[in-house]
């Protein structure tokens, strides 16, 4: 073996150990970033290693460009591989781009190899078939394809140029890719006009030892780009750490530690100058969440966040603090009359239509105020004021409170209240009453309405008027309202064991009815206790049904289809329109016992209750008069034709073995 030939030998082999070195630590890095420009970087430098591996087999065999079946699969071998590396190449670099409507990405891997496979074949299998073709093969298996392989290296140089960024990994690979371009580009010129193939043999030596600079050097910027990229993304990461350290990721604006931080560097300075502290919370969003969507709330977060920035207010300082609560900070605030009309015009911001994929929403808000430094000196003092300030007006249901001393007393109290209520419920300390609804015609008893009363431990026995209010002020009615809804489902299973196949109509607030969780939750309790929904009866006041009549008329007729009857309960005492009686399809109408009690003394009542009746008959409806007290009460309103009665003239709430007592009594009357 000559000199020559051994130095050419190393070269190949050193070129092919460092491709397979590369590939190693492409496939390592592959697995840790898992991008997918790096695996195309690794299958090019796969490619490559074996496009060397071909040389080296044809040379150490003898095959060269012969026509037997064996060196033309070799052949093919190293013109498919030398083609892939180069476009797997510029793909990757392409990728690096993100891009996905390049050209070279719209089209996928497997049809880009195929078609790479095919000029590989066209290359090869003519000159295998017929020795006429001879003197074209050094153009189409050599000279075209460096020709072919330096304009796509030189591709991938300008793609990369064009997007680089200023690190050495991507200056140095542009470089590379541009010299080892040019290279294959020369060398393919070079080798078409040399006279003599004698000539090649120094030539193809200097050539593969560039090569393999070249190669060493794309390494190098390979591993060097990844470098960057790690250390470039740890140092976003660290950013953004930084960033979710200071601000809400959702909307923008400050966090809690972060307002608490620049607020209290302001109070510290020597002349700090009063300002006011509001905490704004959005009434009901959770309902809004479960209509809409968490996607649909969250962009209202984001709107009202813009909405506060772009305020003529101009709050030194905007802080997201709670789920659906908000802390802003005024400076610009010296007397009671811009105090109104900041509250104000914060409540107009959010009251304003929010504009939805899902259509338009309106909300309000409930605000809590407290002011530096009449009420606290440090930021911490001064947002737990506001947060108690607020707290106390959401259970107030007020649209604004300013922080008054001894509201925190107020709050221990609920708190208290609040452990005792749910501890009633989990310990069963509520007892249901029963009080009969009769018809004004036999006297037969059509339902029982549950109501509830509290045996408390320690308090004694407690009517509603005694803890349904703290209820209420600690949003605890939808809680409350499931408890006595499966209460009561239980006792229609257990009533039925005893052959009493008689309804339970139950009160719903506001809070609960229309929620999609509440008609789960009964569909579950009657088939769990295998209940008829005809036994079941949901009782809502008139503002319940008023909030929304469209989706209220929807979600009653559900119910009805479901089996379940509704009624209007306290009619004449909410909104009274006629429009929901007409269009909303419930089956009963409870007048108001407000009505009904002074109605044997006052023509206006008389009038009242005698007009509502005609109203519900002609509409196809039944109606039920509440607080049915005096003999006299239960005549006139048998005279006007009133279909059904309750109050304590007929019998007082029961507890459940004296409504069964009462029940049967009257059964066997």
């Amino acid at each position: 073996m000559t000199t020559e030939l051994f130095a050419r030998f190393v070269v190949y082999f050193t070129q092919l150990g460092i491709a397979l070195l590369l590939c190693y630590l492409l496939w390592h890095f592959s697995r840790i970033y898992r991008q997918e420009y790096i695996k195309c970087w690794f299958a090019a430098l796969l490619c490559f290693a074996l496009y060397q591996s071909a040389i080296l087999i044809q040379g150490a065999a003898g095959l060269g460009r012969g026509t037997t079946l064996i060196s033309s699969v070799f052949q093919f071998l190293l013109i498919f591989t030398s083609y892939a590396f180069a476009v797997l190449l510029l793909r990757g670099m392409v990728m690096t781009r993100h891009d996905r409507q390049h050209l070279l990405l719209r089209v996928k891997l497997l049809p880009t190899l195929l078609l790479l496979s095919a000029v590989a074949l066209l290359s090869v299998v003519p000159f295998a078939l017929s020795d006429a073709l001879a003197g074209w093969q050094l153009y189409f298996q050599l000279y075209i394809r460096l020709l072919l392989m330096g304009i796509v290296l030189l591709t991938a140089a300008v793609g990369l140029w064009q997007r680089m960024s200023p690190t050495l990994g991507q200056r140095l690979a542009v470089v590379t890719l541009i010299l080892w371009g040019l290279l294959y580009v020369g060398n393919g010129i070079w080798l078409m006009l040399a006279e003599r193939q004698e000539e090649w043999s120094y030539w193809i030596l200097l050539y593969k030892s560039a090569e393999l600079f070249l190669l060493c050097c794309l390494g190098l910027s390979l591993i060097i780009w990844l470098q960057e990229h790690e250390r470039s993304t740890n140092e976003q990461l660290t950013e953004k750490a930084h960033y979710l350290n200071r601000y809400d990721q959702l909307t923008g604006a400050l966090n809690r530690d972060a307002l608490l931080s620049v607020l209290n560097d302001q109070l510290r300075q020597e002349k700090a100058a009063p300002l006011h502290l509001l905490m704004l919370g959005l009434d009901k969003f959770k309902t809004v969440n479960e209509s809409v969507g968490l996607k649909q709330g969250d962009e209202i977060l984001r709107q009202l966040i813009r909405r506060f920035e772009q305020s003529v207010l101009k709050p030194a300082l905007i802080a997201r603090t709670g789920g659906d609560i908000f802390t802003l900070v005024i400076t610009d605030v010296h007397n009671d009359t811009q105090l109104q009309f900041t509250i104000r015009h914060l409540q107009q911001l959010v009251e304003k239509s929010f504009v939805l994929d899902c259509g338009s929403l309106k909300l309000s808000c409930s605000i809590g105020l407290a002011k530096f430094p009449l009420h606290a000196t440090t930021a911490e003092q001064l947002v737990q004021k506001a947060n108690i300030a607020f707290h106390q007006a959401k259970r107030m249901q007020s649209r604004w409170l300013e922080y008054q001393p001894g509201m925190e007393d107020e709050t221990s109290r609920l708190i208290s209240w609040e452990t005792e209520l749910l501890a009633a419920m989990e310990h069963s300390q509520f007892v249901l009453y029963f009080q009969p609804q009769c018809s004004a015609r036999d006297n037969s008893i059509e339902a029982f309405e549950v109501l509830l009363r509290w045996q408390h431990p320690q308090k004694g026995f407690l009517l509603p008027g005694q803890f349904l209010p703290f209820v209420e002020q600690l949003g605890l009615n939808r809680q409350l309202d499931l408890w006595v809804l499966r209460k009561a489902v239980y006792t229609i299973s257990q009533w039925k064991q005893q052959q009493l196949h008689i309804p339970l109509a139950v009160n719903m607030s506001p809070v609960n009815f229309q929620l999609d969780g509440l008609k789960r939750e009964i569909q579950r309790l009657l088939l769990q206790y295998k209940v008829s929904p005809d036994l079941l009866e949901l009782e809502i006041t008139e503002n319940t049904a008023m909030h929304d009549m469209e989706k209220g008329s929807n979600y009653v007729m559900e119910l009805q289809q479901m089996g379940i009857r509704v009624s209007i309960d306290d009619f004449g005492t909410g909104y009274s329109s006629l429009a929901y009686l007409r269009r909303m399809p419930i089956d009963k109408i409870k007048i108001d016992r407000s009505f009904v009690m002074d109605m044997a003394g006052n023509d206006s009542d008389m009038m009242i209750v005698k007009t509502m009746i005609k109203l519900a008959h002609g509409l196809g409806k039944r109606i039920l008069a509440e607080g049915v007290e005096t003999a006299v009460q239960l005549e006139l309103l048998q005279n006007m034709s009133c279909d059904a009665v309750q109050g304590y003239y007929l019998a007082k709430p029961l507890t459940e073995p004296d409504a069964i007592a009462f029940y049967r009594k009257k059964m066997s009357l």
